[in-house]
């Protein structure tokens, strides 16, 4: 018979499984003891009790890395806390390469390894051998191993967790299923099950695949599709032996690990079985599913290759049940945009006891703290979840793909290949006839690079010199070197009006504000540690009403921090009007030439400063145009209603011709902003960093009143920097790198990369680091070492830029 539940409580966490007594667990180690979880039926009796239990900590981000971590070193310590053995063996883990494109991402992986602190090690084939003595190694190119990884098991391990909440304080439910919330002035303060109703102040969803449908009972976007996902336990072969490393053929699209003597195999699968598009049976229960055998044969026939005993062992079980993805394979977390105290702690992706120990902590924090303060996660936030993810014929398409992503080969710049055609500019199609190449961000088909005529448009992927390199290439140079045109229309657009607007925007802004009517004013919004949560421009368009340009990709999570920042009765409104305008930045030291042609307005310095923006004439158009450079050259966006957008784009492409006017892709736009050192939220800047680190001071105003962070600024000036991010370059032009490769400071690892491309004009490929020395970070300290980069395995020597490597002076783009 199920206990009453309590008429009250602090918080209540939906989800018994790994993360929803993750969360207890952390929630009752921060103070926090009026915890109830709800379970619908039994602890771990969704998905969690069929994991396979790996801990394999190495991961594409040093977010990502942190979490696995945190869960690594708490496996190993909670039972003494709790008594509770968590089942943990530190096996180690292989990866092999039987293609070359993988072999080539195993060396990525090596140097990758290093900036996390994480050891993997190339092995030879005898090793390998040694290691796993069933293997057949006849197609295997290569191998890495890491030996501080292992297995837990997943229903001990939760088990465990909520142990420990118990003892915490926390309170736990079985048998308790939701139905629906009560709401008050947007925020819910009670939950409805069929054992009655609780109150509460705050409130997380970790009810994995059921999370979706519980989510739309609230109008928020949880876009979980569930996927059938298989493992089978074989029984004993001969060769195998107690601690076997796991071993990843991801090839094969397959995992192994030994199991009483016997080998557990997994897979991650392209071409998933998606399930449950209606919703996940309200009477799951540790539910198994039929076989689909004609699926499945492909799979077995890889392992068999792989594990040639197999062919002659039984499986002892085999066993099929599903799983909740998510569309980008990424977790979603965070304080629900739009609604105060309400979290989100699912979508785990098939890796939930891998990272469920890192999710619980973090949600922990966001509800104690009011962020997660062992680091941001911007990756898995629930606010790059758009509205439009709910659709469910999007998602059924989409999931198929995403289990196959976790074992695919991750090359640079690869596109999701399901669910194309979301949101797509008013000038898509004539982009299209002109030879683009389109990418997926968030939903918006956005042009990447231009294919010349007779050259299909079609990434053909590598990590080396993809087909684009040179197509890019020449984009680059077009801008930096004569006039080039390029689509932005995914940027964010929002309008913040009122006569409390300004005081709304000055609070949360580090730069002044109150600026003419017409200016254009660069700023990020900031956090009360000083740390960047937005990287933002703002234009005054009259005295009560502002013009925010932000990335499509944040739009959610920027807006809703300035709506949280608006006072309760305040005369100040936010509205979003993305999808009213097409941007088209029109930049290169001819682009002032090109807009006269088409335009009779007065286009120089004295006529149209930097930094200001109006209305103006382009063909029939009337486009507002902001005279601003994000590719550090003489330029003008150019945001026009869509309806106008074709006719504008038109005008722009006819005058052009004389101009030898190239339309440029994005990956151009990269480039370019790099050799500027113009910096990217967040691949460069973030809310742990804060502006001083960034380089940004010069755009915070610390004369204009009272804002967000500036206590936490003044500190850091007084106190002197002791960390600051700065533009590199490899002195070598053949490496690519891309992000997080380690940077070594006279020998010792001191940084990594935040992010790089190819510089064309710089001729070399560039990127920028955070360098950090605990007594002070100055430009001395900075030029007196000498610096690498590790690339595949190799170091290079790089030269670290005081000011950006092109225009250090930024004349371009006021030229």
């Amino acid at each position: 018979m199920t206990k009453k539940l309590p008429s009250h409580t602090k918080v209540v966490i939906i989800g018994g499984g790994i993360i929803g007594c993750a969360t207890a667990y952390h929630l009752t180690k921060l103070g926090v003891k009026d915890v109830v979880i709800l379970e619908r039926k039994e602890l771990t009796s969704g998905t969690t009790w069929a994991a396979s239990g790996l801990i394999v900590k190495l991961r594409g981000t040093p977010e990502m890395v942190n979490m696995t971590r945190h869960g690594w070193e708490l496996y190993q310590e909670i039972e003494k806390d709790t008594g509770h053995a968590t089942g943990l063996i530190e096996t180690g883990v292989i990866n092999i390469a039987t293609t070359e494109h993988r072999k080539h991402e195993l060396e990525m992986l090596e140097s990758l390894a290093k900036s996390f602190g994480i050891v993997n090690l190339p092995i030879g084939i005898n090793e390998l051998k040694e290691r796993w003595p069933v293997i057949n190694t006849e197609d295997v190119l290569s191998a890495y191993y890491m030996p501080n990884e292992g297995v837990v098991n997943p229903v001990e391990t939760t088990l465990s967790m909520a142990a420990g909440a118990r003892q915490g304080g926390a309170q736990i439910f079985e048998g308790i299923e939701v139905l629906d919330f009560e709401m008050k002035n947007g925020q819910v303060i009670g939950v409805k099950t069929n054992h009655g109703d609780i109150k509460c102040e705050s409130t997380v969803l970790a009810a994995g695949m059921w999370s979706r449908e519980l989510g739309r009972k609230l109008g928020i976007s949880v876009p979980i599709h569930a996927c059938e996902h298989m493992h089978a336990v074989t029984l004993p072969i001969e060769g195998t032996y107690k601690g076997m490393p796991i071993l990843r053929d991801q090839d094969g699209s397959l995992y192994f690990r030994e199991e009483v003597g016997g080998i557990l195999l997994g897979a991650f699968e392209y071409g998933a079985i998606p399930y449950g598009t209606e919703g996940i049976p309200s009477d799951w229960n540790f539910r198994e599913l039929p076989e689909n055998l004609e699926h499945l044969t492909p799979l077995l026939e890889n392992a068999m290759n792989r594990i040639p005993a197999l062919e002659n062992t039984e499986i002892r079980h085999f066993s099929t049940t599903a799983e909740s993805f998510t569309p980008d394979n990424m977790y979603i977390m965070g304080e629900v945009p739009g609604m105060k105290q309400f979290y989100t702690a699912c979508g785990m992706n098939s890796s939930g006891i891998l990272c469920g120990a890192g999710v619980g902590k973090k949600t922990a924090e966001w509800i104690v703290n009011g962020y997660p303060s062992s680091g941001h996660i911007w990756e898995a936030d629930n606010r790059r979840c758009f509205s439009w993810m709910m659709n469910k014929r999007w998602l059924k398409d989409r999931a198929p793909e995403t289990p196959g992503n976790l074992f695919g080969i991750h090359f640079p710049f690869k596109q999701m290949e399901t669910g194309k055609n979301v949101r797509m500019s008013a000038v898509h199609d004539r982009l299209a006839e002109r030879g683009a190449c389109f990418g997926r961000m968030f939903g918006w088909e956005r042009a990447n690079w231009f294919a010349p005529e007779g050259v299909e448009a079609k990434y053909e992927y590598s990590f080396h010199r993809q087909n684009w390199f040179e197509y890019s290439a020449a984009e680059h140079m077009a801008v930096r070197e004569g006039v080039g045109i390029y689509d932005l229309s995914s940027m964010a657009n929002f309008i913040m009006a009122g006569k409390d607007a300004l005081s709304v925007l000055q609070k949360i802004c580090g730069n002044n504000i109150d600026a003419p009517v017409g200016k254009v004013v660069y700023t990020q919004m900031l956090n009360e540690r000083g740390g960047i949560e937005a990287d933002i421009t703002i234009t005054r368009r009259g005295e009560d009403t502002f013009f925010i340009v932000t990335a499509g990709a944040t739009a959610l999570r920027d807006f809703d921090y300035i709506q949280r920042a608006i006072p309760e009765r305040a005369h100040a409104f936010l509205i979003d009007v993305s999808s009213a305008y097409t941007m088209l930045g029109v930049m290169g030291p001819n682009s002032r030439k090109l807009l006269k042609k088409v335009s009779d307005d007065d286009f120089s310095n004295e006529g149209f400063p930097f930094g200001t923006a109006r209305e103006i004439h382009v063909g029939y158009a009337n486009p507002f145009a902001v005279r601003m450079s994000y590719v550090g050259e003489l330029g003008w966006e150019l945001y026009v209603p869509t309806d106008f957008a074709v006719s504008m784009f038109d005008a722009l492409m006819e005058a052009g011709k004389e101009f030898n006017a190239k339309l440029v892709g994005l990956h151009a736009v990269d480039s370019l902003r790099l050799e500027k050192g113009f910096k990217h939220w967040p691949s460069d800047i973030d809310p742990d960093n804060s502006v001083l680190e960034a380089g940004l001071g010069f755009a915070v105003n610390f004369d204009k009143g009272d804002f967000l962070g500036k206590e936490a600024l003044l500190k850091q000036k007084r106190e002197g920097l002791k960390r600051k991010l700065y533009t590199f370059t490899i002195d070598d032009p053949e490496p690519l790198i891309y992000h997080d490769e380690p940077i070594y400071r006279n020998g010792e690892l001191l940084s990594s990369n935040t992010h790089g491309a190819y510089g064309h004009f710089v001729k070399g490929s560039i990127g920028m680091c955070y360098l950090e020395n605990p007594e002070g970070i100055n430009n001395e300290w900075v030029s007196e070492g000498s610096y690498e980069i590790g690339v595949n395995g190799k170091n290079y020597p790089i030269t670290i830029h005081l000011k950006a490597p092109y225009d250090p002076k930024g004349e371009r783009t006021k030229m």
